[in-house]
């Protein structure tokens, strides 16, 4: 319970140190994790920004497919849960984003995506996450590739009974639109365990925007996750 206030007095730091004039949105994300076999699963996500004021959002339909390797001489962590006992795992998948906004609907981007996702464990407990991603976009009709390379902390605890695993990432944006580090984004929250089927995520996030102009906007999210 202890790690859980400190969470909420840390948000709430960020919060209110956040510049006056930042723009907020909020992140509402659901995602479908099904297991295809003990190295692969399928993974159906469906996030969501908006403006906390009327305006302009973004959805995203994406889907992708998991592979990772089986662990190696640890029978027992091949029955846990897959993020927690893999060590490294790749992901494919295919996204569609839509954009709304004054009563219109339309389909301004189209991403092919692959992923490398590894971890390491560290002293007291903390396990260190990086990720190095591909995106291979197409807007209006003119391709362009972004790199993401995020690294990510996290610590499980139990309350009452219950998983809940604080975390902080930091994710860098390589566009070759511009040439050059579009984008930095932070991200601060934790995942709830309900259940052996259903988990969801609180968090708060910076982003910092470098090309082509200067911007940031701070954000508000929510991620429900189903697993079977």
């Amino acid at each position: 319970m202890r790690g859980l206030l400190v969470l909420v007095c840390i948000c709430t730091t960020v919060s209110g140190t956040a510049h006056a004039q930042t723009p907020w949105q909020f992140w509402p994300e659901a995602s479908l994790f099904i297991k295809l076999s003990p190295t692969t699963r399928i993974l159906l996500d469906v996030p969501y920004a908006t403006d906390m004021e009327p305006g302009q959002g973004a959805l995203d339909l994406a889907a992708y497919l998991d592979v990772s390797l089986r662990p190696i001489g640890r029978p027992a962590l091949q029955k846990l849960d897959w993020q927690r006992s893999r060590f490294f795992w790749t992901r494919i998948g295919y996204a569609r984003l839509l954009e709304t906004g004054g009563g219109a609907r339309a389909v301004s981007e189209n991403r092919g995506i692959l992923a490398l996702l590894g971890k390491v464990g560290l002293p007291a407990e903390i396990w260190l996450e990086s990720r190095v991603r591909a995106d291979l976009r197409w807007i209006g009709g003119e391709h362009s590739t972004r790199y993401r390379f995020r690294i990510e902390a996290t610590r499980e605890f139990t309350v009452v009974h219950h998983s809940v695993v604080p975390y902080f990432n930091v994710e860098w944006f390589y566009d070759t639109r511009y040439n050059g580090w579009a984008r930095t984004l932070y991200q601060l929250g934790s995942e709830f365990t309900v259940s052996n089927h259903f988990r969801f995520e609180l968090l708060l996030a910076r982003q910092n925007d470098h090309l082509p102009v200067a911007s940031s906007l701070n954000a508000f999210g929510t991620v429900a996750k189903w697993y079977y």
